[in-house]
């Protein structure tokens, strides 16, 4: 199995925008990592755009080896507009990217791939869960519903719009030590968590299964993504993590091996409303016992959240913002 002899990973959309965050070496005191910003200097000068933000996510990955370089997109926010404003912004070709992965089916993950398709200007490769256009409801305490709310990612309108479908359970390797960790199995007790009794109509997500049964939305199509990195270690990425930040790390190492996890960043999804709040504990308590040694929360991750990886992990945490670059590697 080959690995990247480096990996460069930029912020193209997320929650916030900060120009005042500093570049920074690496949070763990390892010299095979820094991190960049678009700061002051950037958002300052009239010669170029700033960047915007907006509730989604999605991350340009480029992997190293030699003089050879993948470049992967991993999610594509929720407007096509915001990506290609910031793709502009930051000085990213659409039409050098290799392979698209969507880590799974709700707007704010797949919002952007038309737009994305038509700005690439030839026929890429979209890789997600096969369940990942099921369609999807939601269902709002005071009984408002929002039907179908992921009918744009259907397979045919992305093939249409210059996508191929690929469509996999199963991890897949894109090339350069890079993997989609494929379907995340839920066995850490405090990210699983106990069913809540199914009543259609009840607030809450829902899907409709290939077999036409309505259920509860529990987005067992999520998948992250991996990269391993010759001498440091795994560069772990979430869209999500609505099957736990945790199961995801166990899941890239059962795809790469037990290796050192170097980073984890993404949605961690500890911020949505009905997760248990004792979750933000456990899962710092959890980052440290597994010494990840950069963490990064981001997008649904929730305030909570980084106030106590910010306390807990202060060494290793990084705060998120759009036009962070992440280096890896030497």
């Amino acid at each position: 199995m080959f690995d990247a002899d480096s990996v460069t990973i930029t912020v193209l959309v997320e929650n916030q925008v900060d120009m005042l965050l500093p570049d920074q070496a690496s949070p763990a005191g390892a010299d095979d990592h820094c991190v960049s910003r678009y700061g002051l200097i950037e958002h300052f000068d009239p010669k170029r755009v700033p960047p915007q933000a907006e509730n989604g996510i999605s991350f340009l990955v480029e992997a190293v080896r030699g003089r050879h370089t993948l470049r992967v997109l991993f999610d594509v926010g929720l407007t096509g507009t915001v990506l290609e404003h910031n793709m502009r912004a930051l000085g990213v070709d659409p039409a050098t990217i290799d392979h698209v992965v969507i880590s799974h089916g709700h707007p704010d993950h797949f919002g952007g791939i038309h737009r994305f398709l038509g700005l690439a200007g030839r026929r890429i490769p979209v890789a997600t869960h096969a369940d990942a256009e099921l369609p999807r409801y939601a269902v709002m305490a005071d009984g408002r519903t929002s039907p179908v709310y992921n009918a744009a990612f259907g397979f045919g309108e992305v093939e249409r719009s210059g996508g191929v479908p690929v469509l996999t359970r199963d991890s897949l390797d894109l090339g350069w030590g890079v993997h989609t960790t494929g379907e995340i199995p839920r066995t850490v007790a405090f990210e699983a968590g106990a069913a809540p009794g199914f009543t259609p109509g009840d607030p809450g997500l829902y899907q409709v299964s290939a077999q036409g049964r309505l259920r509860r939305d529990d987005v067992m199509d999520e998948m992250g993504l991996v990269v391993d990195v010759r001498d440091v270690g795994l560069v772990i990425l979430t869209g999500c993590a609505h099957a736990g930040v945790i199961n995801t790390i166990a899941q890239a190492r059962a795809v790469c091996g037990p290796k050192p996890v170097r980073a984890v960043m993404g949605g961690f999804h500890l911020g949505f409303p009905t997760t248990p709040a004792e979750n933000v504990g456990l899962t710092s308590a959890a980052l440290a016992e597994l010494e990840v040694a950069t963490v990064m929360p981001m997008h649904c991750s929730g305030l909570r959240t980084h106030a106590r990886l910010a306390h807990d992990l202060s060494a290793h945490y990084v705060q998120p913002s759009v036009g962070t670059v992440l280096h890896f590697g030497l």
